[in-house]
């Protein structure tokens, strides 16, 4: 037996994704939280609301730099969950409690490092990092989808099999899962398609 439900968020299961971008009027770097993300190919393609202040960046020319969290970050994460770049914050934000923050970099505890292919910076913490370009920003009514091509993805040697694997016994990536941080630590088998490492 099945029962239609209305539910605020369908936040079923997302890997956490922490996009850099820079602010090319004052070069400050910016940290959005993202947990609407999916991948085709060369191509990273998310959801951002109108306000946030990383798709502000994207839209006067920023690049994105796209950090895949591992589990062990999750409180990291969730100490910078209610801050803003922006320093506008919609009534909808203020009544859920955001704030101003200006330097999430350090308010979390993350190292920056220096983008190689663009100037965006990547976050240590993160065993994944993309870095891309902006390909096309298509504005809905109440938020935007951005597609990004990627530069050059770049992986932490201690979750590798060798110089184009990856060992995922060892990569444990965060999920956010209605609105739960989890991890994707089970494994029930493989596709056939399946071209990293396990033992």
């Amino acid at each position: 037996m099945f029962k239609k439900i209305e539910k605020e968020s369908l936040y079923y299961g997302f890997p956490v994704v922490l996009m850099t971008t820079k602010d090319i009027t004052s070069n400050q770097d910016n940290i959005t939280v993202i947990s609407s993300s999916w991948t085709l190919d060369k191509t990273i393609v998310i959801g951002l609301g109108l306000n946030n202040k990383g798709l502000i960046n994207l839209k006067v020319g920023s690049a994105a730099t796209f950090n895949i969290a591992d589990a062990n970050i999750w409180q990291q994460i969730e100490s910078i969950a209610k801050t803003t770049g922006n320093t506008h914050i919609p009534d909808y934000k203020k009544q859920a409690g955001y704030s101003y923050c200006s330097d999430k970099f350090s308010l979390g505890g993350f190292t920056k490092l220096a983008g190689e292919k663009v100037s965006t910076v990547r976050i240590g913490e993160c065993p994944i990092q993309i870095e891309t370009i902006v390909t096309e920003i298509t504005i809905r009514k109440t938020f935007a989808i951005v597609e990004c091509a990627t530069q050059g993805v770049f992986v932490n040697e201690k979750i590798l099999y060798d110089d184009s694997h990856i060992d995922v016994d060892k990569w444990r990536p965060l999920i956010y899962k209605f609105r739960e941080y989890t991890s994707a630590n089970q494994p029930l088998g493989m596709n056939f398609r399946f071209r990293e490492f396990k033992e």
